[in-house]
């Protein structure tokens, strides 16, 4: 566990050297796939490849490389014409250096928060409480090594910026349980989750966005 820095706000936070990209790095991420009760807010220039009320939770643990931190994201699956990835709605990483590479380079609104582990399961918090608290099942199977595309949208002085990262890593089924589930958020999460997976070990690539077009409104 890594200590929550003691800010008010992330917005006050010092800027702090962060490497450039790419960043190469190796861990492990469980992601899994919830239905919400209800859509999930999506800017105007994208559009969901699932029903809109579809939601991506994804738990990475990067320990070893460019930085080495811990990450929590809800997602949705989205495209943008004839490119589709991930569009993040909501992102929390424990490392300020991390925190200012991904809203610099990536354009993610990434915010600082604690993460409490306790075996499989975690604790993600911060000035304001309880984000959510996840209890992360072991894999049921393993498959060779993969290697994988990771496709994102960011947005990154008001135009779109899609990434196109890389991935290598063994992977295995795996569900996701959630706990607790802050108050903040305008929508619940169905139990138990649709479809998950873990990988790892993982080795990934995080490569320099292409800038699109301008967010529409």
């Amino acid at each position: 566990m890594r200590a929550l820095r003691s800010v008010e706000a992330s917005s006050e936070l010092p800027v702090v050297p962060y490497p450039p990209a790419p960043w190469r790095s190796r861990g492990s991420m469980w992601m899994a796939f919830f239905k919400a009760d209800s859509p999930l807010k999506l800017p105007a220039g994208v559009s969901p490849v699932l029903l809109p009320n579809w939601v991506v939770l994804t738990i990475v643990r990067y320990l070893e490389g460019a930085l080495q931190y811990d990450e929590f994201v809800i997602g949705s699956l989205v495209r943008q014409g004839l490119r589709f990835g991930v569009y993040v709605n909501s992102i929390w990483v424990d490392d300020v250096a991390s925190l200012w590479g991904g809203r610099r380079i990536w354009g993610l609104h990434k915010e600082l928060a604690r993460f409490d582990w306790s075996g499989s399961s975690v604790s993600i918090s911060d000035e304001r409480g309880t984000i959510a608290s996840l209890a992360l099942e072991d894999a049921r199977f393993r498959s060779p090594p993969l290697w994988m595309l990771a496709p994102g949208f960011g947005q990154l002085d008001g135009r779109w910026a899609f990434s196109v990262g890389s991935m290598l890593a063994r992977l295995g089924r795996s569900r996701m349980h959630v706990q607790e589930w802050s108050e903040r958020f305008p929508y619940r999460l169905n139990e138990p989750s649709r479809l998950g997976f873990v990988a790892g070990p993982m080795r990934v690539a995080a490569f320099a966005p292409k800038i699109l077009g301008p967010v529409e409104g």
